[in-house]
C-alpha cells in the first residue's frame, strides 16, 4: 500500500499540521456559534473583557487583555459601536484616551451568549473528560518548553 505525503512526515510534522487543522475546525465552529449571535468570538471577547472590567476601558487596555491579540481593535470596537453594543468616550482624565464601555443593549447580549456558551463546547464532545484533561496537560506543557 502505498504511503499518503502526511504519512511520509516526521512525527512532530505531523502534529503540528493536526494541531493547525483542529484549531481551524474549532475556530470555525466557534465562529458559527456566535454568528447565531450576530458577533464574532473576537466581538464577543471585547463584551466579556468590558463587563469584566466593570467599567470604561481604553482599547490599548482592551488589546492587554484579549485572547487573540489582535492590532484591529479599534475597528472591532466600531464594529460593536455600529451593533449599538458598545459606546466610546473622550477620556475625562485624559482627554488623548478614548473610553469604551457596554450599553445596555450589549450587556443584554453579552449575558444571553454566555448563558448559552456551552454551545461552544460541543466541539469537544468527541473526548471524554479524562482525554480534555490529559489534552489540557499536554497543551500546558507544550506552552511551558
Amino acid at each position: 500500500m502505498k504511503k499518503t505525503k502526511t504519512e511520509k512526515l516526521p512525527l512532530r510534522r505531523k502534529l503540528g499540521i493536526t494541531m493547525v487543522e483542529t484549531y481551524n475546525t474549532v475556530y470555525e465552529r466557534s465562529q458559527e456559534f456566535f454568528a447565531t449571535y450576530g458577533l464574532t468570538s473576537q466581538q464577543y471577547n471585547v463584551l466579556s473583557i468590558l463587563n469584566d472590567a466593570g467599567g470604561p476601558l481604553s482599547t490599548s487596555d482592551i488589546l492587554k487583555k484579549m485572547l487573540e491579540k489582535n492590532a484591529g481593535v479599534s475597528r472591532l470596537v466600531d464594529r460593536l459601536i455600529l451593533k449599538e453594543l458598545v459606546e466610546k468616550n473622550v477620556n475625562k482624565g485624559d482627554k488623548r484616551l478614548i473610553d469604551v464601555k457596554l450599553t445596555d443593549k450589549g450587556e443584554y447580549l453579552y449575558q444571553q451568549v454566555t448563558a448559552n456558551l456551552s454551545g461552544v463546547d460541543e466541539v469537544y464532545n468527541a473526548l471524554a473528560d479524562e482525554e480534555v484533561e490529559v489534552l489540557l496537560r499536554l497543551l500546558e506543557k507544550m506552552k511551558k518548553s
